[in-house]
């Protein structure tokens, strides 16, 4: 199944400078970037930008009882690793690059999410992906470049970020059988020792509050 740039049909990305902007389709605005953002399954495009890794929106481990494949979370059972839909990002878990700065931000999210002995539905990942995808386009290093320089880079971005987040949306509800918006998900990483410490030494300290 080959991804399209998402249901969103325009969004409004403002002029350099100041200015009302213009509505553009996201297939036009992930367009803007160089490399451009493209999508696909995990199998179209794995291998096919040298320097680039395939990367899944939402860590498909979440999907999976355990690792990246066997045994489905329960209403994920349309759900593939090859399948999913993915977008071309600078590979390399090094500090400051595209991957790393997608892959923190939902490890971070899925430890809290354990801490607090709790699982979030398909649409809360979305969501905190979409933060994740501004912050890596806006921060990593080396920084795509925008074709049009009349068009403000930053408006540019949240809006790519946008439309990365409704491609995934979208090829949830296409997945056979698709993958519900309310479906909760596995945290595949769990709190560290001193992630469970700083808690529990932050529970202790309200405690001595409260009792005085």
């Amino acid at each position: 199944m080959t991804a399209t740039a998402g249901m969103v049909k325009a969004v409004v990305v403002k002029s350099a400078g100041g200015g009302a902007g213009k509505s553009m389709s996201c297939e036009a605005i992930c367009a803007q970037f160089d490399p451009p953002i493209k999508f696909g399954s995990h199998a179209e495009l794995v291998g096919s930008l040298d320097g680039f890794q395939a990367e899944h929106i939402v860590p498909t481990s979440a999907f999976h009882k355990s690792g990246r494949g066997g045994k489905k979370v329960k209403g994920c059972e349309g759900y593939s690793t090859s399948g999913a839909t993915t977008w071309m990002v600078r590979d390399g878990q090094k500090a400051g690059q595209e991957h790393k700065r997608l892959t923190d931000p939902m490890r971070q999210f899925s430890q809290m999410k354990d801490l607090a002995g709790e699982e979030a539905p398909l649409k809360d990942w979305l969501k905190e992906y979409e933060k994740g995808a501004k912050d890596a386009l806006k921060k990593a290093k080396p920084q795509r470049k925008i074709k049009d320089k009349k068009l403000d880079r930053n408006s540019l971005i949240d809006a790519a970020a946008k439309c990365i987040r409704s491609a995934a949306a979208e090829s949830f509800d296409k997945m056979d059988p698709k993958v519900s918006q309310d479906t909760m998900l596995r945290n595949p990483w769990k709190a560290t020792k001193e992630q469970k410490a700083e808690a529990a030494a932050a529970a202790q300290q309200v405690g001595k509050k409260r009792k005085r």
